[in-house]
């Protein structure tokens, strides 16, 4: 069967598809919690744009009480009727001069429900004759499907429910995947035009990894309990071909048809890293399962790198100029990335812990917030398109944007910056995990205050990071920008780190006169001056560092390279 994308006939129309509702954006992730390293469900996704430049934002939504409402697709039109009573949800939503609608993106509520999606899908030809989506503005978005469902559920198998029950009743434009968890169970919704879709509960012994494609495979429609079926899924199925195994429909390889290489080697590289045993070769006619058993417990941070990958170690490695064009997990059109941790052992309100990245994943950082808070960090909620030295966005991105213009000699550095940060958070929201519940315990406002201002601490810690980090990137990008035609002059870029501290661990008394810091140990002392790069040691000129000594806050920072002198 031949597939296609829904045709779109003016340029308008085209444009918005091209960006948060592109037509083959996204890849999403799972992590059952008995496969996970730290017990967690776990659900995730990167957004990924038609460009390179894409403000996000991240906010809270309050709870509120009040008849006659309607969440409004503000890009269309299309709204749907609210009950009188919504829930307090985080988002991430766009730019609102961005003029397509909210796509709130990755979602959690105070009743402990996480909502991520979406992840822009494609059926056959033959299927979309069978179940045509919807004229625009007459269906359901990606652009308030995520928003839609968090305000008004208290788990995830109600979340599916409700997808189903506004699914029946307006329809779809679009094709899409959706993930859903709460501290009992996860489920995965999936659409396949306009009124026909399936919904199946997540094993929490699996993992999963896919790109913009229909992953449910085999299903037996009797299972009621497992699943949730359109009524009219089968028999429309049938209608176009049924494809069964078993004597079971296989819903995949029935309304897909078959695959590309676009989705389908990110979907192997799921299976390549997590679960190298089983893996294989890549094949681009095989429809990989949705589930599969890690070789290993999977952490947090694994998926983190994974959402970085370029298909390194392999032979379709992105930094081959042969395999530019492919399609990567790890794509510098990302917008945004977002990991969503659900632990059963925290209070339901502050029971999921978001990592959100602005910008793309291969440069940027991963920032924790527990669901509970009420409130987000200023920068994270400058609105507009338009470059801002005030947005978190702005301040993450453009630390990626200058790391891939010269990804030999200035990645390494940035990755090893923003990793050693990663573990840092990582490490810090696992002590903070029994103060929260202590918090809670004393009440529900105690608690929603605590987690708001370590949200808060967080964001403020890796923004000022981010300074940091720019100051010694845009310096060695500069310097290394050259007409020579080759790499002469070029150095590699190390992160900056604090020369206080790191003089120290190596026995050194650090004293600060002016702009003057003098390190001494033993019969060794070496001088540096501030916003210079030259080293002087016992009295001598000994060397140039490959970026000047600088000062941001009250922290003194050198290049990591420094230290091979103090020995």
């Amino acid at each position: 069967m031949k597939r296609r994308i829904r045709l779109i006939v003016c340029m308008t129309a085209f444009a918005m598809v091209m960006t948060t509702a592109g037509a083959f954006a996204c890849t999403g992730m799972y992590v059952g919690r008995d496969v996970s390293k730290e017990g967690t469900t776990l659900i995730a996704r990167s957004e990924d744009q038609g460009g390179g430049a894409y403000n996000k934002m991240f906010k809270v939504q309050k709870r509120i009480t009040r008849s006659g409402r309607y969440y409004k697709d503000t890009g269309t039109g299309f709204k749907v009727k609210l009950p009188k009573t919504t829930y307090k949800f985080t988002y991430v939503p766009d730019s609102s001069d961005a003029e397509d609608g909210q796509y709130p993106a990755s979602c959690t509520n105070e009743y402990g429900v996480a909502v991520v999606g979406t992840v822009s899908t494609e059926v056959s030809e033959e299927y979309e004759k069978a179940d045509p989506v919807k004229d625009t503005g007459k269906g359901l978005r990606e652009a308030i499907l995520p928003g839609l469902v968090a305000c008004q559920v208290k788990s995830a198998k109600q979340g599916a429910q409700l997808l189903a029950r506004l699914h029946d009743k307006y329809g779809a434009e679009e094709w899409n995947t959706i993930l859903l968890s709460d501290k009992k169970e996860a489920w995965i919704f999936e659409n396949y035009g306009g009124h026909t879709y399936c919904a199946m509960k997540l094993p929490t012994d699996k993992v999963a990894v896919f790109g913009n494609q229909i992953m449910i495979g085999t299903v037996d429609p009797g299972d009621k309990s497992n699943y949730i079926f359109s009524k009219n899924l089968f028999s429309t199925i049938d209608k176009v071909g049924a494809v069964k195994e078993d004597g079971k429909y296989n819903l995949a390889k029935s309304i897909a048809g078959f695959r590309e290489e676009y989705s389908n080697m990110r979907t192997w590289e799921g299976h390549r890293v997590l679960a190298p045993s089983d893996a294989g070769d890549y094949d681009n006619d095989k429809f990989y399962p949705l589930l599969y058993s890690p070789d290993e417990k999977v952490s947090v941070t694994q998926i983190m790198k994974l959402f970085r990958d370029r298909y390194e170690g392999t032979k379709y490695d992105m930094s081959d100029a042969a395999n530019a064009t492919r399609r990567p997990i790890g794509t510098t059109r990302s917008s945004d990335v977002h990991i969503i941790q659900t632990y059963a052992k925290l209070p339901t309100d502050a029971c999921q812990v978001q990592w959100l990245l602005m910008g793309n994943a291969e440069h940027s950082v991963f920032v924790p917030s527990f669901s509970g808070i009420t409130d987000t960090a200023a920068e994270y909620k400058v609105d507009g398109s338009a470059v801002s030295t005030g947005s978190a966005y702005w301040m993450f991105k453009r630390n990626a944007t200058l790391a891939q213009s010269d990804r030999k000699f200035l990645s390494k550095g940035t990755k090893d910056f923003w990793s050693r940060q990663e573990a840092k958070e990582n490490a810090l929201v696992q002590k903070q995990l029994k103060t929260v519940t202590a918090k809670y315990k004393k009440s529900k406002k105690t608690g929603r205050a605590y987690v708001t201002s370590i949200g808060k601490a967080a964001a403020k810690k890796q923004l000022n990071n981010s300074t940091v980090l720019y100051r010694a990137l845009e310096y060695t990008a500069t310097n290394n920008d050259n007409d020579r035609g080759s790499d002469k002059g070029k150095v590699t870029f190390t992160r900056p780190v604090s020369l206080k501290t790191y003089a120290e661990a190596k026995g050194f008394k650090v004293t600060v006169k002016g702009n003057r810091y003098t390190l001494k140990k033993g019969k060794d002392t070496f001088v540096l001056k501030n916003k210079a790069k030259s080293v002087y040691k016992n009295g001598e000129y000994t060397d140039d560092l490959i970026y000047p000594v600088y000062k941001v806050g009250k922290t003194v920072y050198a290049p990591a390279g420094f230290t091979g002198y103090l020995k």
